[in-house]
């Protein structure tokens, strides 16, 4: 491969961006990762991203493609090289090996098992430059999350009418987002590692919370959290079909289910409610968790917002209206957190948001 276009760094940058995402779902709980590698003469010699867990780096992939044509070229890179041997060799090395003359650099890696590759090169006469670009950065959002916090990345996702109702009338059908947007939703889930949902919302629409109808990258844990263990023995989420995991309060009645993929985690009281960071924690020992979604109701978000473990919203806003005081509106709540909009797309007759919260990151 050999392209002339004549982009600057950023372009370079962004193109490993794009790269990289082709990774989501794949790879983690590695880094979406891309690489673009370009001769002195601005040709585009090679690409290549982090395609699975366990496989080729990015660096790796591009510097195939590239051959000998990576002696003396820059490669552009959204990550620091990795400098460790994991379950491959270490990026850094072989970027050398290849007579790479300059590396540039779209985030540091904080991972210190892996990071160092940056220095590695410098010492060893590559030109490295770290760029620190926010479109690099807003791609590892969720890696970078956890390897500072040890929490998983987490997202709380509903649709909403245009005035904010996340429920409709008594007789009413429950769908709010129209079918672009649930086919989306579906191809969402199959690239995170668990679904959240409140008890209220079991009982009340007894979701299956599996991946349908869509490629699935991943099959999410089913989190239902139930502070008294109320949940329907006959709920859908309880059918062994994917692992369920329930989180209860301490003083909650066990339940007799037998033969099924359920398991239960006892989690302490904090202002009154369950105190959700020990089940962020177990998500990311147990399960390897990396991004999780928190799909309702109203009263699990009031408790996720409150102790500050949300990182991004996806909203799915419907043009229709309802205007009823009795049904769960979630304006107050949305505008409390002072979001940053990340992302607007059209969805059928449905627009798409996505917010970062930027307080707690």
């Amino acid at each position: 491969m050999s392209v002339c276009m004549r982009l600057n760094t950023q372009d370079y940058l962004s193109l490993a961006c794009e790269l990289a995402v082709r990774g989501h779902g794949l790879v983690e709980p590695n880094p979406m990762v891309g690489c673009v590698i370009v001769d002195l003469a601005g040709n585009i010699v090679g690409t290549g991203f982090h395609k699975k867990v366990g496989e080729a780096h990015a660096e790796i992939n591009a510097l195939h493609e590239a051959g000998s044509l990576a002696r003396g070229a820059t490669a552009y890179v959204t990550l620091e090289p990795c400098n460790h041997v994991g379950r491959t060799g270490p990026c850094a090395q072989a970027l050398l090996d290849a007579g790479i003359a300059k590396v540039v650099v779209g985030h540091r890696d904080p991972n210190p098992e892996a990071a160092g590759g940056g220095t590695f090169l410098a010492k060893h006469g590559v030109e490295v430059v770290f760029e620190e670009n926010d479109q690099c950065r807003n791609i590892l959002a969720p890696f970078l999350h956890r390897v500072q916090t040890s929490l998983p990345w987490v997202v709380c996702k509903w649709a909403q009418t245009s005035d904010g109702y996340i429920e409709t009338p008594e007789g009413e059908s429950p769908w709010i987002s129209g079918k672009e947007s649930l086919q989306l939703v579906h191809e969402k889930r199959g690239c995170v590692d668990a679904i959240i949902l409140g008890v209220g919302t079991v009982v009340a629409d007894n979701p299956s919370l599996t991946v349908r109808n869509a490629i699935s990258h991943r099959t999410p844990l089913r989190v239902v959290v139930d502070p008294t263990l109320r949940i329907p023995l006959d709920a859908t989420v309880l059918d062994g079909e994917v692992p369920t995991l329930i989180a209860h309060g301490k003083d909650a009645k066990p339940l007799e289910l037998e033969n099924r993929a359920i398991s239960f985690l006892e989690l302490p009281e904090i202002n009154g409610a369950l105190d959700l960071h020990p089940l962020m924690k177990h998500l990311v020992e147990e399960y390897d968790a990396t991004n999780v979604i928190v799909e309702g109701g109203k009263t699990t978000f009031e408790h996720v917002f409150n102790q500050n473990l949300a990182d991004e919203l996806w909203i799915f806003t419907s043009p229709r209206t309802i205007g009823d005081a009795n049904l769960a509106n979630m304006s107050s709540i949305f505008d409390s957190l002072n979001p940053s909009e990340l992302e607007k797309v059209i969805s059928g007759v449905d627009s798409v948001y996505r917010w970062s919260v930027k307080s707690n990151n």
